[in-house]
């Protein structure tokens, strides 16, 4: 506003200047060829501003496309991480099995090792030669013994065997499902990289469209405006709707005081003293918020952005898809790409505190959802256009930006 008032004044001094050194027709004629100028670039910015539109538009379905190919990447890997659990789970028990086979191989041929040592004709002859049927009974009954071990340690065998070709088939299976999911994902970050090329290249044919500083500030002017309409619609709506489930919960305490004979007005203040937990409380009694993302601030509020528009918050700098998280408890009131602000969402804190978090990959809050303090709510990026990979982040006081470092804690 500053810049306006200053540029009205010196108007203002020039006119009166030109109106002093010039003939009345001479005036006539030069607002005239002033007036024709404002006409022919007033249709030159029309035409510019339908080419403008149309880059929005590619701008705001590459950023979308990204958002989504970022999340197919993130479930991905998600898939990628369980399948390589799955197969450490599978060598560790095919380990094991492997480890019994051996066991019971070694077992099972120590048991025919003595058979052969103690051969059939030692059998036979201990039969014949043994006089005592008691000591013959003993004689088979050894040897019996001897062959159920046998068939117990090739039954046992058997059974490690079929796991074991289980385990391999599974495993199979699961290097099969490892391997593609790694080329789905490669396949995915070469999707996201080609959509980020895309969105870089619609990016800078926009920048080589906003040829004024003063169409980039009119853009951003009616952008703060819808939202900052959009904003106050929301929280209308949720102030009303807290009003209403008051009055609700105000009527039923009433009515159930009522009922059990008891004080309708103390049921009425206890109630009252409930819902108030409940309410927003704007900065807390601490009369801070928290940083949204650890980063180095690169863009300061009051800084020139553009021509005659200033920052109005603060940027920080972040690594792409860095979580950003609320400053503060409160309730959404606005989760939508901006032009000029990218992918943004708005917490209305209560106590006319709102906070802004601009420039974002993706939202994960939606309009209406209460978030607490330090909750993930949106991932960095650079959908906004600011030339950095960060979260733009405002904080405002009944309706005016005030600078957020003064109401950060450290």
């Amino acid at each position: 506003m500053k810049y306006n008032r200053v540029g009205l004044l010196v108007g203002a001094f020039f006119f009166s200047a030109v109106i002093q050194a010039e003939e009345s027709k001479n005036v006539n004629s030069s607002l005239s060829s002033v007036r024709e100028q404002i006409q022919q670039k007033q249709q030159a910015i029309q035409v510019q501003k339908k080419d403008l539109a149309s880059l929005q538009q590619q701008l705001k379905a590459d950023e979308e496309a990204i958002a989504a190919a970022n999340q197919k990447l993130q479930n991905s890997q998600s898939q990628l991480d369980k399948v390589r659990s799955k197969l450490q789970r599978l060598e560790a028990q095919r380990a094991k099995l492997e480890a019994q086979s051996r066991q019971q191989e070694r077992l099972l041929a120590e048991q025919f090792d003595e058979a052969y040592r103690m051969g059939q004709h030692d059998y036979l002859k201990l039969l014949l030669n043994q006089q005592d049927p008691a000591a013959v009974d003993r004689t088979m009954a050894y040897y019996g013994y001897m062959n159920q071990a046998r068939l117990k340690v090739l039954k046992r065998l058997d059974a490690t065997k079929a796991e074991l070709l289980e385990n391999k088939q599974e495993t199979s299976t699961s290097s099969q499902e490892l391997r593609a999911l790694i080329d789905g994902q490669k396949q995915d970050q070469l999707t996201l990289q080609q959509t980020q090329q895309q969105r870089e290249k619609t990016a800078q044919n926009i920048n080589e469209s906003l040829q004024s500083d003063q169409q980039q500030l009119t853009k951003l002017q009616l952008a703060e405006k819808a939202m900052l309409q959009k904003i106050e619609e929301q929280r209308k709506r949720l102030e009303a709707e807290r009003a209403r489930k008051k009055k609700e919960a105000l009527a039923l305490a009433r009515a159930k005081a009522k009922k059990e004979g008891k004080s309708q007005a103390a049921a009425e203040r206890k109630a009252a003293a409930k819902l108030a937990e409940t309410d927003l409380k704007g900065l807390g009694k601490s009369g801070r918020m928290s940083w949204p993302v650890r980063g180095t601030v690169i863009r300061k509020f009051g800084e020139t952005r553009t021509g005659e528009v200033a920052w109005k918050g603060i940027l920080i700098k972040a690594g792409q898809g860095a979580p950003v998280k609320a400053a503060g408890s409160g309730d959404v009131v606005f989760a939508d790409w901006l032009d000029g602000f990218g992918n943004v969402l708005v917490i209305d804190h209560g106590r006319g505190y709102l906070s802004l978090y601009g420039n974002n990959q993706s939202l994960s809050k939606q309009v209406g959802q209460h978030v607490n303090s330090g909750e993930v709510i949106a991932s960095a990026g650079n959908s906004g256009n600011t030339g950095a990979t960060g979260v733009y982040f405002e904080i405002r006081r009944a309706g005016k930006p005030v600078n957020p470092v003064l109401l950060l804690g450290r």
